[in-house]
């Protein structure tokens, strides 16, 4: 398995923890200075809606895994198969920026994998690959990809939140969902990542949604970079992560 740290860097499951105030100033449910909305997507001007709002619910929805190669229960495991399963198991990487993360397989995680005797009963009953061997393999081609690829780190949340009074009930309690794209301002280490859009993938209620969605907009990242010719670049990316509205 990942160790605890590099779970928490993979999933990227950021919690906003936030202060319950009062408001004040410009409106926590209105959208940044020339940003563009629709419904629960909100977007920087100029940015292409096209591009960024991409569905990363699976490596299928994100174009790079092949929906036919698919274990079975029964028969033997290929190195495609094998593979796959294997990619599957780093989701949450992929997320970052599919793109990049599987270029960065292929090239630097598949020759290693190439490596694994598959021979014998290597499935479990349910037809997934047995955990010693998924979890083995899983670190090898983890440790390969994050060899050249660093993953974008929450830096700076906003200060405060505002959370309605007619909103603080059981009734409205939850999580809101977020999805993001990163773009970079400024280059090398010293670069930074904000959110040019962003969107809602669930919420407990319109206004906290809408809530979430300010919140996003206004926290800062250390950018996702990727090592080229010896040096880290910085590079778009994408990160999910929840805001809780909860009863205390």
């Amino acid at each position: 398995m990942f160790s605890t740290r590099s779970i928490a860097t993979a999933l990227v499951g950021v919690l906003f923890f936030f202060v319950v105030g009062c408001g004040g100033g410009n409106s926590p449910t209105a959208p940044p200075d020339g940003w563009q909305t629709s419904d629960m997507h909100w977007w920087a001007e100029g940015v292409d809606t096209s591009a960024v709002f991409i569905t990363l619910d699976s490596l299928s929805s994100m174009g790079v895994e092949n929906a036919e190669v698919q274990l079975s229960a029964s028969g033997d495991v290929n190195q495609e198969q094998f593979q796959a399963a294997i990619k599957r198991s780093l989701l949450p990487l992929y997320r970052n920026n599919p793109m990049v993360v599987d270029s960065l397989f292929e090239e630097y995680a598949a020759p290693q994998l190439e490596e694994v005797d598959l021979g014998g009963n290597v499935l479990q009953s349910n037809g997934e690959l047995k955990s010693d061997l998924l979890n083995k393999n899983q670190k090898v081609a983890y440790e390969a990809i994050t060899e050249y690829f660093r993953e974008p780190q929450r830096d700076q949340s906003p200060d405060n939140i505002t959370w309605p009074d007619s909103l603080r009930s059981e009734e409205y309690s939850g999580v809101v969902q977020l999805q993001v794209h990163l773009d970079v301002e400024g280059e090398g280490e010293n670069a930074t990542s904000r959110a040019d859009a962003v969107e809602v993938l669930s919420g407990p209620h319109p206004t906290l949604n809408r809530i979430a969605l300010k919140a996003a907009t206004q926290a800062t990242w250390k950018p996702a970079y990727v090592l080229e010719d010896g040096s880290w670049t910085p590079t778009e990316s994408w990160v999910q992560f929840n805001i809780p509205f909860q009863m205390r």
